[in-house]
């Protein structure tokens, strides 16, 4: 099958993602404003086709404030890209390549609920964890415990972190971020898992520095910056190229 045909697929998924990102607590909108309670309206069928999800948005105010229009086509492009780049990596055998990407569309996801409204749902990350730590078992050219040891290493690193936050009362870390990273230690395993939370941590401290800036200059308005997206963007950067990327250390020693 052509990587052309996944990205399509991924077109596809993405929209379905666009409608579950829309309808992860604590997004209840109505007409784009938060509502308590609020159900969001009924999406309609051609909504889901690749593309036009941005014009519906607009259309319809499906778009949350503070968010934009262009989250739509960024979800679909970013899933699709993905789908391509599964094919390359992952041929054989064909369930690992399904399993993939069906943890891929879920990260994909949570990536951009966590950006929207700094929140992991559990309704996602429990699913992952728990295909990631069956999966694992299964891996070719990989220790069945592999999985379970990434799990706890994922766990235990940034655990300290969310509990002491949690206790000064100054949030460092979620605790939905320690769920994803033991989440990403399932599906990646022990030493991928480090890979992926060091490019996560660096990615994520060189946006920090970005953002500090103007309030470097003068402007003090205080930004939250969720963690999510930059650990699951090291997470699969590593389910990709870990390979690839050891293989270059390994020349470089």
């Amino acid at each position: 099958m052509e990587p052309g045909l996944f990205a399509i697929l991924g077109l596809f998924v993405g929209g379905v993602l666009n409608a579950v990102v829309d309808r992860s607590p604590p997004h209840d909108y109505v007409d784009g404003i938060v509502a308590e309670g609020a159900r969001p309206r009924k999406i309609q069928y051609w909504e889901w086709l690749p593309l036009l999800s941005a014009y519906g948005a607009i259309r319809n105010r499906r778009v949350p404030y503070p968010n934009f229009w262009f989250r739509y086509p960024l979800v679909e492009l970013t899933t699709a890209a993905l789908f391509g780049l599964v094919w390359y990596q992952f041929p054989d055998p064909i369930w690992l390549t399904a399993v993939t990407l069906v943890l891929i569309a879920a990260l994909v996801a949570l990536a951009f609920i966590d950006f929207e409204t700094t929140f992991l749902p559990d309704v996602l990350v429990f699913p992952v964890l728990a295909i990631g730590l069956v999966a694992s078992f299964f891996v070719p050219d990989r220790e069945w415990w592999q999985g379970l040891a990434g799990a706890a290493v994922g766990f235990a690193v940034f655990y300290p972190f969310a509990w002491l936050g949690d206790r000064l009362n100054r949030p460092m870390m979620g605790f939905g971020d320690v769920k994803l990273s033991a989440a990403l230690g399932a599906i990646l395993g022990l030493a991928p898992l480090l890979l992926g939370l060091y490019i996560g941590v660096l990615v994520g401290g060189f946006i920090a520095i970005l953002i500090y800036i103007p309030r470097l200059l003068g402007f003090n308005r205080i930004i939250l910056i969720p963690y999510g997206p930059y650990l699951i963007a090291g997470g699969i950067v590593s389910m990709l190229y870990f390979r690839s990327i050891a293989d270059w250390i390994a020349t470089q020693l």
